[in-house]
This record gives structure tokens, sequence and C-alpha cells, in this order.
């Protein structure tokens, strides 16, 4: 790769790829957007004229034929992943793809021997793992389960030797949404395949990395694969981790919630913005900065108040939910995971999650999918999880 920026191709162009994609790639020094691919040229067109992008097209064939396009970036509906990244592949385009990384098991197993085939860089956007504030609350449960501390005053069991249960963890996602904000092609169970595929393999993914190297073993879930469900993943070291997802929430209350129990220890992250941890001596509360902040006069005490001080204040102005969306956002980790795909390619590292950990959230989203059908626990075998594709 030469010293010249990267060059990025977006395919798809739709909200997400107006709100998040194209600032990030405007406000990145190390990237360069050349191109708009829509289905709808119009509005390709509309959104390269939009941030200053030079071409704009609804023929992928074309953006893959132009040999200074180092990098695919995929907005697209979920059906169509596979046949881009197959054509980017073939190309020797690397590809940054928004989740999930395939519907099926068996697309993704095709994904993986394409990229590897290739030798492209490829990455899904399962951001979660690059917040600030998730890294943080699980190196700080790292250190809780490497060296225990506890407060003076907790009462500590020493007529027993503690039970192999009492020393595992548990890791449990709280996430409250409202249903409008899904467009019917998440519901489609041919092109979004329903919100525990299209939603939940976030969280699957999060579990996977938060607890590694540990896999996982078994899953149990409930609830409905289009809208509300619930997930329970059981480790290979006896760690747990738990998804509640509820599509009767509100956007007057910030959508995920975190926490850790683990070692005598309570941690727990809100929304992005704040870490509280309970029962550690010495640890009591962080912050984290938003990646857009347009309401800087109120909301100064920042953390989780700070941010309801903003939201509420924003909203005000507002007729719908999304027109925020750009201007006031929490630190996903959106930013850092393009920087992450970015140093991938520039110095041949790997990317924040690459291909297998893809498919392995789409293939634990399947299971859970067979699990709320058949009302019962399904293993996760170690060879669905680790092998080789040629």
């Amino acid at each position: 790769m030469n010293t010249r920026k990267l060059r990025v191709a977006q395919i798809g162009c739709g909200h997400f790829a107006v709100a998040q994609d194209m600032p990030n790639f405007r406000d990145n020094p190390d990237i360069e957007c050349t191109w708009c691919c829509d289905m709808d040229i119009d509005y390709a067109r509309h959104v390269a004229t939009q941030f200053g992008i030079a071409n704009a097209t609804n023929d992928l064939r074309v953006v893959l034929a132009d040999p200074d396009v180092d990098l695919v970036k995929i907005a697209t509906s979920n059906e169509v992943h596979l046949s881009i990244i197959e054509q980017a592949s073939a190309a020797g385009k690397h590809i940054f793809c928004e989740k999930p990384l395939a519907m099926e098991r068996i697309d993704g197993l095709k994904i993986l021997r394409a990229v590897r085939r290739s030798g492209v860089k490829l990455c899904i956007d399962y951001n979660r793992t690059c917040s600030p504030a998730l890294r943080e609350l699980r190196t700080v449960w790292q250190e809780q389960v490497a060296t225990p501390r506890h407060h003076p005053w907790r009462y500590v069991e020493s007529a027993r030797p503690l039970y192999p249960e009492e020393n595992r963890s548990h890791f449990m996602a709280r996430i409250q949404d409202d249903s409008l904000s899904y467009v019917p092609v998440h519901l489609d169970p041919l092109r979004g395949g329903g919100l525990l595929v299209g939603e939940g393999v976030h969280w699957l993914d999060l579990f996977c990395w938060f607890f590694a190297p540990q896999v996982p073993t078994e899953i149990l879930a409930w609830g409905s694969e289009r809208f509300t469900h619930g997930v329970n993943l059981t480790f290979s070291g006896g760690d747990t981790a738990t998804l509640l997802f509820h599509c009767g929430g509100t956007f007057d209350y910030p959508k995920e919630l975190y926490e850790i129990t683990s070692n005598g220890s309570l941690l727990r992250s809100e929304h992005f913005v704040e870490n509280s941890y309970f029962g550690i001596p010495g640890k009591t509360r962080d912050t984290f900065a938003l990646q857009h902040d347009c309401m800087t006069d109120v909301g100064h005490e920042g953390g989780f108040s700070g941010w309801l001080a903003k939201y509420n204040a924003r909203v005000q102005s507002l007729s719908n939910s999304k027109e925020g969306y750009h201007d006031l956002a929490v630190d996903k980790g959106h930013r850092a995971m393009l920087a992450g795909v970015i140093d991938a390619i520039l110095n041949d590292t790997a990317t924040p999650c690459d291909a297998l950990a893809g498919y392995r959230a789409t293939y634990l989203a399947s299971l859970a999918a067979q699990s709320i059908r058949q009302r019962q626990a399904i293993p996760v075998p170690i060879d669905q999880l680790v092998f080789d594709v040629g």
C-alpha cells in the first residue's frame, strides 16, 4: 500500500451511512471517500454532493473496477452482504461491513472462505468492542478477577471453601429500544431477518470478546426472533452472559445498560458515558466524552446525568428523534473501529472484528433462534467455532 490516503467507496448510502460513516470518513485524516454507490442513483448523487464526494453510481461493478479504491464500506440491507463481499474480495478490495456479516451460517462460511482465499482484510462493525467505556469496563473486570479487592467491612466467608459458581462472573446487557426506530427492512425475514439476527448479534459478539479466550458452550433463548428476546450464554470457563432486548421502550431513556457481577463487585456501564464501580476500594466512577456534542452549554457534570440534560435540551426543538442523531451522540466505538480497519490495511495487523468473529455471531444468533423455536437450551459445538475454511 502506498503512502497516499486510503480511498473508500461507500456501498449503500442510507440513514446510517449519512449519520455515521460519512462524518467519520470526513473526520479521519488517513482516509478519503471517493465513491457513493446506491441502488437509487439520484440519492447517491445527493449524498455525494452533500459530503463533497467526487463520484456517484448505482453500479457496484464500476466501483470495484476503480484501481484507486482500497476499501469498500458496506451499509446495505443484510441479504446482499454475501454477494457484495464475494465480488469485492475477488477484486482485491478490503472490506468494512455493517452487521451482521450474514443472515445465515452457510453464507458466513462462504464469506470466510472468500476473504481467506483473496487475502483481503475484512472487519464487521460490531463497534461495541471498541467503545472506550466498555473497553475500560473489561479492563477493570479483568483486574478484579486477577486480584480481587474488597472493602474491609465486607463479610468474607471463612468457615467453608467457596463453591465453584461463587467464583464465576456474569455479564448482563439490558437493551430497551423503541420499535419505531426499525424500518420494515429490519423485520423482513428475507432482507433483514428480524432483530435477533440484525441487532442481537451486536451483544453476542460483545459477550464473546469480553470473555475471550473462553468460548460459548451453551445457549438458551426465549421470546421473538423478530422483536423482543432474551439470550443466555454459558462459557467454557463457567462465566455467563445474558442479553435482554425489549422493543417497547423509549428514547427518553438511554438504550443500553451493562452490568458485571464478579468477585464481590458490581461494575456498571450506562449508555457509554459513565462507568460506576461498586465493591472495589478506590474505584468509583469514570466518565467518557461524547462522539458529537452540540449541547455544550448544558450537562457540564458529564456522565449519565449530563447526557440526560443534553438529550432533554436537544429534543425540545425536534419533530423526529432521528434528526438529532448527527450532532448529539455517545461514543459507541465507531471511530475507533474505523481507525483499527485503517491500521490493519496499512500495517497488516488484525482487524478489530474479523470474518471468523463475524461468522461466530451469526452462528450464535442462528442457535438462539433454534432455542426459541424448540424452547430448550442448545449446545454450541466447538467444531463450529474453530476451524479452517479452504
